[in-house]
């Protein structure tokens, strides 16, 4: 499992950012309160991870702040709501 991730920002788009550590480039899915916040690309970026691993892929999801990371965790508790619907309903929360 991952906890954080520390290194340079490769590129972002409003819902993913892919963050090079140690020459390995690691994609991250991320919520619109995390991309604004970044920074530039080619700047050092620290997030904290939420690892998911399925079937068929190892998933993982970034946030700058323990207070967002925690929220994420409480609304995938929610039955019927997995990562990328959390991922939506607190990117749609920031807007409002």
């Amino acid at each position: 499992m991952f906890a954080y991730l520390r290194g340079l920002l490769r590129t972002k788009t409003p819902d993913r950012a892919v963050v090079e550590v140690g020459g390995i480039g690691y994609q991250v899915q991320i919520p619109l309160s995390t991309f604004y916040e970044l920074g530039d690309l080619g700047e050092e970026v620290s997030l904290r991870i939420t690892t998911q691993i399925r079937d068929e892929a190892i998933l993982l999801y970034g946030f700058l702040t323990e207070g967002e990371q925690q929220l994420f965790h409480h609304l995938i508790s929610v039955s019927g709501v997995g990562p990328r619907i959390a991922i939506a309903i607190y990117s749609i929360m920031w807007l409002v």
